[in-house]
Parts: C-alpha cells; structure tokens; sequence
C-alpha cells in the first residue's frame, strides 16, 4: 500500500491536499481522559494542527462546548478530539430509580419509576411506574427527574 501524501493526524488518516490553514486552533485534553470520564475546563486546552480540506468539522474546535459532557472513548492528550468522541452526560440511566412527575395548571402528581432507556438532559425516554407498573414516556429535566408528557389512557 503506498502511504506517499498521506499524514496521520491523531491516529486519522487524511489524504494530502490543500490546507484549510496553519495553526487552525482545536480542542484538546491537556491529560488523557478516559471513556465515561466528565469533562471540565479544567482538563482542556486548545493547540494549532495543520488540516486537509474538509477534515476542520471532524474535530471540536471550542474548548468551551466541551463541558460537562462524557468521553465516549479515550481522548489522548494534545490530541484533537473528535465531535464523535463526546456525548452530552446521561443523568437517567437504565435500572435507576427517578422522580416522576405529570403537572397540567394546578395539578401535580409524583411518583417513582425505574429508568427503560438511558437519557440525557431534554431527551425522551421510556419509564416504568414502579407502582403498577405502568410505561410512560417523559422528557429528562437537569435534577434527573423525569416530566411527563402525556399520561393518555
């Protein structure tokens, strides 16, 4: 295989052609951050890398856009992180015990049930009423819970 005009750029592979530009500014781990890791600022820098037509969407370019969401895989230090290496943090995960809650005007009714389907923060996901047992969907709030949408019939 003749690798000629081919450069490695963390462990991807990209064909030569013309630079999108030098010292292109990418995210990067200042230390290795390992799969299911959260990341904060604190463990984020930024570096110039040299890419290929093309290549610049393939990696986070703001360190900021980066906190508070979980590695999905290894992230190498000083290396450029790939937008598919992250993922937004799961706060209702399967088996897990959440609040449920339905509101419509002045009601309110709470209960528990177990999470069906792992989700993160605004997603919809599937929970089992642990009192009945009962399936409803709901949308994931920030403290975990979940608010349902429609209790139908």
């Amino acid at each position: 295989m003749n690798l000629s005009g081919v450069v490695v750029l963390a462990g991807t592979m990209l064909a030569s052609g013309a630079c999108i530009g030098a010292d292109t500014q990418l995210a990067v781990p200042l230390k290795t951050i390992y799969p299911g890791e959260v990341i904060s600022a604190a463990l984020l820098g930024a570096r110039p890398f040299d890419l290929r037509d093309g290549q610049g969407g393939a990696f986070v370019r703001l360190p900021d856009s980066l906190e508070g969401k979980v590695a999905k895989r290894t992230l190498l230090a000083n290396q450029p992180i790939p937008v598919l290496a992250v993922e937004e943090q799961r706060l209702a995960l399967v088996g897990r015990q959440v609040r449920v809650e339905y509101r419509e005007g002045a009601l309110g009714i709470s209960t528990f049930g177990s999470v069906l389907q792992a989700g993160a923060l605004g997603e919809t996901i599937s929970v089992r009423i642990l009192d009945g047992g009962r399936v409803v969907f709901g949308t994931v709030e920030r403290d975990g819970s979940v608010r349902v949408h429609d209790v139908g019939s």
